[in-house]
């Protein structure tokens, strides 16, 4: 049985942290507990040019979001792809899907043709090119609605509106029984991203060839598929830094150097490791820290953003910020007079056996369009 690496425990640390945030969001909503998107570095990415045009900020997005993709960017420079090695939760369960299918017999990974495979990895560099102009030109987080990290932090709700995020999801968890990480090498727009910092990392990964036997036990527990046994220095871009191949070689030919030193696998991990959650650590005791705004559904100057109105709003909370009165909600959409008022709007709808216009159960956006009318 392989023992659990430090690295493996920095994954469990980091899915669990998402489980947990996603949980206490679903249950106690947006007003008590913080969006997972608040904790996702891609979104800073995904906003940075209209942020740096206009200054603004989308109501999904906070500090936080920048901090982190911050912390990544400068532990790639000197590290490597330390984030999808080590904390990147989709790869963390990329990777345990992919132990689990050996585990059920498919023990050879099904790759595509190598050409094939070479061209295909260009593709999400494509998608990170989109991803930031169309979010740009719509000042929008435009990835959100096919974002497979979004679907996994919603865990099952909110199925009408991220339907295609949740198709994204499935296609991850599908090909990771069967192979190395199809998503995170040919589409992940943010793999992609810290894939072009490659050019000014001080990170390398050198195999001695004088001691090496190309016994080929690197490529194979490689989780990009990179093929090691035949390179003097690994510096293909899709390398994540995650010490699989050292750990894995029998002959120590694999060495780790940074800024130019030599340095131990442990000594490396550990540092990677310790400076992220350390820092981390640090950061969200500090006034810098932002994961929330004062409402989601008002600004500072009192101006009501209806989209930003979320099912887990209560309807009391939707009432004291909007200031529409309970009896508008209470003609236009047949509330009880005896409605329970700090229900979430998802579940008054069922619970009331309410219905739209349409005879549709009633839904979030219905008191959205609601709000709308009655403030304009």
């Amino acid at each position: 049985m392989k023992k659990i690496t430090i690295r493996r425990i920095s994954q469990i640390v980091i899915v669990a942290i998402v489980l947990f945030l996603a949980f206490t969001h679903q249950q106690y909503g947006i007003e008590k507990v913080s969006p997972i998107h608040a904790y996702c570095p891609f979104g800073a990415l995904e906003w940075a040019l209209t942020y740096i045009f206009s200054g603004q900020f989308i109501t999904k997005l906070y500090w936080s979001n920048f901090i982190l993709l911050a912390m990544f960017v400068l532990l790639t420079i000197f590290f490597g792809r330390v984030f999808c090695g080590f904390f990147c939760p989709l790869g963390a369960i990329s990777e345990w899907i992919r132990a689990l299918g050996r585990k059920l017999g498919i023990k050879k990974d099904i790759e595509l043709p190598a050409t094939l495979d070479t061209y295909l990895r260009y593709l999400k560099y494509v998608v990170l090119l989109i991803v930031v102009y169309f979010s740009f030109r719509y000042t929008a987080l435009v990835f959100d609605a096919y974002d497979p990290f979004s679907a996994f932090a919603h865990l099952g709700n909110e199925f009408d509106e991220l339907i295609f995020a949740y198709a994204v999801l499935a296609f991850v968890v599908i090909t990771a029984f069967f192979s190395k990480g199809w998503w995170c090498r040919y589409l992940c727009p943010l793999w992609a991203f810290f894939a072009l910092i490659k050019k000014i990392w001080f990170f390398k990964l050198k195999r001695d060839n004088a001691t090496c036997t190309s016994c080929g036990l690197c490529g194979k527990v490689c989780p990009a598929n990179l093929k090691i046994k035949t390179a003097d220095q690994i510096s293909h871009p899709d390398c994540i830094s995650c010490m699989e191949c050292v750990d894995d070689c029998p002959r120590n030919s694999l060495d780790v150097y940074v800024f130019g030193k030599k340095i131990k696998k442990q000594t490396f991990v550990w540092l990677v490791v310790g400076l992220f959650f350390g820092v981390l650590l640090i950061v969200i005791w500090t006034p810098l820290w932002k994961t929330k705004p004062a409402s989601n559904i008002v600004n500072e100057q009192w101006i009501v953003n209806v989209a930003g109105i979320r099912w887990s709003n209560t309807l009391k909370y939707v009432i004291d910020t909007t200031k529409v009165p309970f009896s508008y909600f209470q003609e236009k959409l047949n509330l009880p007079e005896d409605i329970d008022m700090t229900m979430k709007l998802k579940d008054i709808g069922t619970t009331y056996s309410l219905v739209n216009e349409n005879g549709e159960t009633l839904e979030t956006e219905d008191f959205r369009m609601l709000i709308e009318s009655y403030t304009n």
